[in-house]
């Protein structure tokens, strides 16, 4: 209960920061006006009470700099990437610690990118469902010390980890996922200096200075939640990329990672993949290795200049987005498979079903 406690008081604490309301604007039963439905998809004695719905603001009119603009970050915050198009824009873990789902619009595709700091994990949904545009909102529940959140068009709630709706009219519908990538700022810089940055909410003169949730991601011991399964083979806040498939996780341990950039091939689950890292980037990403034609082909690391990053036996060289940025094959994308980054307690909570444990992979 005290840390749960202690959960909701940087919740307030952030309300208050950002917007200068006051505790009366907080409700004492948080989930009270938006669970309209009793069915649950999951066991509702899991689901805690944060905040009440939207005290947690989504941000509905971003901002945004160039990356060379940028000052209020260091080399080695993190930040989320996301290319549709042409457009590459990041969304750093500074601003979204604070407000958790950014509503945003590229050319021709509605996005929510969504960001739980509870378990470090990011995954970028369409907001276009069954033909509408709806937002989406942080509802205040937690389930699995993960965000749920909530779509603007039906009050149907979203498990960000699950990847899919556990009450309300949507229950089980899953969306179409964008592919995200994470690394430190000092590496997207260099690499994306002309890409745009979210600064926060239009109008804000928030710094986002001050991180909300203090040493959290450092600290093993603070869970705020009750969590159902453990697994020491790693600790608690280990970041480590997910793969995932029909509840078969393999995961990669960022620990396990060297300082130059390494591409490897790797039979997972039965499927081709391969997975690109760097950890002196703090980055890991996972794509099909079989491309939309049915080639399987063979990765290798490229001596070439960013943002050039791997390269096939068939000459095309590919970038950190997994697009063909030369050869035969330029302008197409790698497929992306269900995979994000997440702490591995979360990871193990959500998916370490007994008695099946997650596959620790090492490259």
């Amino acid at each position: 209960m005290m840390r749960q406690a202690t959960y909701i008081l940087l919740l307030i604490v952030a309300s208050v920061l950002l917007y200068g309301c006051d505790s009366s604007t907080l409700t004492d039963s948080p989930g009270v006006g938006i669970i309209e439905n009793p069915d649950w998809l999951v066991p509702v004695d899991q689901i805690y009470e944060g905040t009440g719905r939207d005290q947690i603001s989504s941000i509905d009119e971003p901002a945004y700099l160039l990356a060379n603009q940028i000052d209020f970050l260091e080399d080695r915050d993190l930040v989320i990437g996301l290319k549709i198009g042409t457009q590459i824009r990041a969304y750093p873990h500074r601003v979204l610690d604070y407000h958790e789902i950014v509503n945003d619009q590229f050319d021709d595709a509605a996005v929510a990118v969504t960001f739980c700091p509870l378990t470090g994990s990011a995954v970028a949904w369409n907001r276009e469902i069954d033909g509408e545009i709806t937002e989406f909102g942080v509802s205040g529940l937690i389930y699995k010390n993960n965000l749920v959140a909530y779509d603007r068009g039906s009050n149907s709630l979203w498990s960000q980890m699950l990847l899919q709706s556990i009450n309300g009219e949507r229950i089980g519908q899953k969306l179409k996922r964008f592919h995200l990538i994470e690394m430190n700022w000092e590496r997207w810089k260099s690499l994306y200096p002309d890409s745009e940055v979210l600064t926060g909410e239009a109008g804000s003169n928030q710094s986002y200075s001050t991180p909300p949730y203090g040493n959290y991601p450092y600290d093993d011991d603070n869970i705020l939640f009750p969590i159902q399964r453990e697994d020491d083979r790693l600790n608690r806040k280990e970041v480590a990329h997910g793969m995932l498939y029909d509840q078969d996780l393999n995961v990669l341990p960022m620990q396990e990672i060297p300082d130059s950039p390494l591409v490897f091939n790797r039979n997972v689950a039965g499927r081709e993949l391969v997975i690109i890292a760097d950890g002196s980037g703090k980055f890991i990403t996972a794509y099909s290795a079989v491309t939309s034609d049915g080639e399987s082909l063979r990765f290798s690391t490229t001596g070439r200049e960013p943002p050039a990053l791997f390269e096939d036996g068939e000459g095309n060289i590919w970038d950190y987005f997994g697009e063909a940025i030369a050869g035969p094959r330029s302008g197409e994308k790698l497929q992306m498979i269900p995979s994000f980054n997440a702490y591995w307690f979360a990871w193990v909570d959500f998916y370490g079903l007994d008695p099946r444990r997650p596959h620790i992979l090492t490259p």
